[in-house]
């Protein structure tokens, strides 16, 4: 891992300490569920990978779930979110109860 890298993943811990701090201060411990990952991947891109070879990957995580059926509603949410976008806006606006017409 690089020293840009490093840098990276230290602003992404404290955006995600202050995400963190700021459920606390309002007291939405029990009110809000959150689940963030962010990870780069150390790899040398440059060349092929050969098998054999390992990528790691460097990440920051943070999660405000109260049960295995929380992490399953993030996950299922999660999932429906990165379907394929609509093939035009106006199949994207249909979808969200707006029409052109």
């Amino acid at each position: 891992m690089n020293s840009k890298d490093k840098q990276f993943i230290s602003e992404v811990y404290e955006l995600v300490s202050k995400i963190e701090e700021l459920i606390r201060s309002y007291e939405y411990e029990d009110k809000v569920m959150s689940s963030i990952v962010i990870g780069v991947l150390d790899t040398d891109l440059s060349k092929e990978p050969e098998e054999g070879d390992s990528v790691e990957l460097k990440s920051v995580f943070s999660y405000n779930l109260d049960s295995r059926d929380e992490l399953e509603i993030i996950k299922e949410i999660m999932s429906a979110q990165f379907e394929d976008e609509p093939s035009d806006l106006d199949d994207l606006l249909s979808d969200l109860g707006i029409s052109l017409n």
